[in-house]
């Protein structure tokens, strides 16, 4: 990330952790609705039930580029766009040349398709304008179970498109290429075939959703209510998860999931309700969703409009009356405008660029992060809470006396990085380590130390790790091959 987009994350943040309803920062994520219109039929989409989305609603079916110019003010500091709505984006005739100037202008692109619309020659356009990411639904590993779900799909063109798309990115370097999975009762069988599917066609991982209840529809209330993975007997579900996850390890397949590990509920909404979720939703600080009509909101499943594009600059709806007030909502924990289907389906959402957060589901590692005393085993002397960090870590503290070094590993997040005796230059207690962490991401990481007796672990450190890069990473895209 380069120094204007890390800036303007840094002001984002400090505006979300002190509650200020005014926006210091501009939006770090920014959500196109490129496509208003499908070619298929999904049975749990609300695209097929939403009046504003048929045909009678006179709703523009596409991201124009009129509307698509309103938004470049913010393209120098935007960290990621995500290309879709609830429509396909590859409908879009102009989807390729949004990509290559979002790419262009340094900013990550990623978007959801469901494939069955790339064919080798549009895999290599995708790749060759610089998409960083593309996640294909598909919610079946078989023909019978996919063209069930995804009425109007075929099998063999998701395939088709996966494989192309992996092809693609394996001879450009990006995107790299997940597969989107949406567990219910008549398809979570299949989930251990579709990790597979997702090691034999070249895709990196696999990502598995609950199935959403959704406010405000009969007809997605009664499909929920027919196939939410919790009316499955707990048991099969959970040997299909486990199945899955030991055939992603054997075959290097990510695999994630809100439900790993889960024994019984399989209920995602109903579970969630028992959780106390004490944290601000980040999203109102730190992204936009824009529809093909220009209404901007802050999520895909929040309908509050806090202005339009085409009456409004970005800048004006951003930090406009609407979004502040909404913004102080969020911040005094009161019920938001619109965020009733959120908090029913737990998606009370952190930015990893805001907090320390576990992946896919976003809530805290730690919710309240233990201070350091003069009595701790391990103390950090730097980095110190909140800094932010680089490639490689420094790290400098004590020992407390009696505490063996062997005893004691340094941990990001969950991952040990090293043990401090094989790792650490000591001076009498005090000591210096170094590391280097390629793999890391950018955002919010806990830094700590735990003794192998003690997991609770010492001298937790929120920090905010920066990978600095000097030019736009599309300069770094392999240059097309010749004809």
């Amino acid at each position: 990330m380069d120094q204007a987009r890390w800036n303007n994350v840094v002001r984002a943040r400090e505006s979300y952790t002190s509650g200020h309803t005014y926006a210091n920062g501009r939006p770090l994520e920014a959500f196109f609705e490129i496509s208003a219109r499908c070619n298929l039929r999904c049975q749990m989409c609300a695209i097929n039930y939403d009046g504003r989305y048929k045909p009678s609603a006179h709703r523009r079916a596409f991201f124009e580029p009129d509307l698509f110019s309103k938004l470049r003010p913010i393209f120098p500091t935007l960290y990621r766009a995500s290309l879709f709505g609830l429509g396909e984006p590859m409908l879009n005739r102009n989807m390729i040349d949004y990509i290559a100037e979002l790419a262009d202008a340094g900013v990550e692109v990623v978007f959801t398709t469901n494939g069955t619309l790339i064919d080798e020659k549009k895999a290599e356009e995708i790749a060759r304008a610089g998409a960083t990411r593309v996640m294909v639904s598909i919610d079946g590993a078989t023909a019978a179970t996919y063209e069930e779900v995804r009425r109007g799909g075929r099998f063999d063109a998701v395939v088709r498109g996966i494989r192309s798309l992996a092809e693609a990115g394996a001879k450009y370097g990006r995107p790299s290429v997940d597969l989107s999975y949406v567990a219910m009762r008549c398809n979570f069988e299949e989930i251990p075939k579709v990790v597979a599917l997702c090691a034999e066609l070249g895709a990196g991982a696999v990502h598995v959703e609950p199935l959403l209840a959704q406010v405000g529809s009969p007809e997605l209330d009664d499909h929920y209510a027919r196939e939410n993975l919790g009316l499955a007997e707990p048991a099969r579900v959970a040997a299909a998860f486990e199945e899955a996850q030991e055939i992603a390890r054997d075959r290097g397949v990510r695999f994630g999931s809100r439900f790993a590990g889960e024994q019984e509920n399989f209920d995602y909404p109903a579970a969630v309700r028992h959780t106390d979720m004490t944290w601000a939703c980040c999203e109102p600080w730190s992204a936009i969703w824009v529809t093909s009509e220009g209404e901007v909101r802050t999520c895909c499943l929040n309908d509050t409009t806090f202005g339009n594009l085409f009456e409004q600059s970005i800048d004006e709806v951003w930090n406009g009356e609407i979004f502040r007030r909404f913004r102080s909502q969020h911040a005094r924990h009161e019920p938001a405008d619109g965020c009733a289907n959120c908090f029913r389906n737990g998606r009370v959402r952190n930015s990893t660029f805001f907090r320390p957060t576990q992946p896919v589901n976003y809530f805290p590692y730690f919710e309240t992060v233990p201070a350091a005393s003069p009595n701790d085993a391990v103390i950090f002397d730097t980095p110190r809470s909140g800094a932010t960090i680089v490639d490689p870590i420094i790290i400098t503290g004590r020992l407390a006396e009696g505490v063996d070094p062997i005893d004691v590993d340094v941990v990001i997040d969950y991952t040990p990085l090293a043990n401090v005796n094989e790792k650490a230059v000591f001076d009498g207690r005090r000591f210096t380590m170094t590391f280097d962490v390629p793999d890391l991401t950018e955002g919010a990481h806990v830094l700590w130390a735990r003794r192998h007796d003690d997991p609770r672990g010492y001298a937790h450190r929120d920090v905010h790790f920066w990978r600095a890069t000097p030019v736009s990473p599309s300069l770094l895209r392999p240059a097309p091959a010749s004809a």
